[in-house]
């Protein structure tokens, strides 16, 4: 009768510790996912478009598994990108750029080389800036207005 119980007891006890394994394995991947999605590549992928440019000398990056264009042209096979910066090693230098606006606005900000000053909005957000075409140190200025509050 001892035995039957402690046996009982055991399956019990292993039975609970698998049931709480299984708990911790898949909280554990839940927030591995969530952190992958976060800093995943493709959270910069496609193409941005330079702020408070003539139309005629307008910047396009694009950031994609091939690596990164500029105005349609390959610079680089391979960028780093931490979720908030991308950083990109081309010929001609280092090229860093800051991840800034938000969900409803994404924009890249050029940190080096800081001259001349240079921001890009995701392709498809460029209703969301305000302001007119006409001038670009108007866009300029409403960008760094927008991004930092009225």
């Amino acid at each position: 009768m001892a035995v039957y119980r402690d046996s009982r007891q055991t399956y019990m006890m292993i039975g609970l510790g698998t049931i709480f394994l299984s708990l911790v394995i898949i909280i554990v991947m839940a927030f591995v996912t969530s952190k992958g999605t976060y800093v995943a590549p493709d959270n910069i992928h496609g193409e941005w478009i330079e702020i408070g440019t003539p139309n005629q000398q307008t910047e396009v990056l694009q950031f994609s598994d091939r690596g990164v264009h500029r105005d349609y042209k390959l610079i680089a096979t391979k960028y780093q990108f931490n979720g908030r910066i991308a950083t990109v090693k081309t010929g001609s230098g280092l090229w860093v750029y800051e991840k800034v606006g938000s969900k409803s606005s994404p924009q890249l900000r050029r940190i080096t080389p800081r001259m001349p000053p240079q921001r890009f909005i995701l392709k498809g957000y460029q209703h969301t800036l305000s302001g007119s075409s006409s001038g670009s140190g108007t866009n300029r200025r409403d960008a760094v207005k927008k991004h930092f509050g009225d």
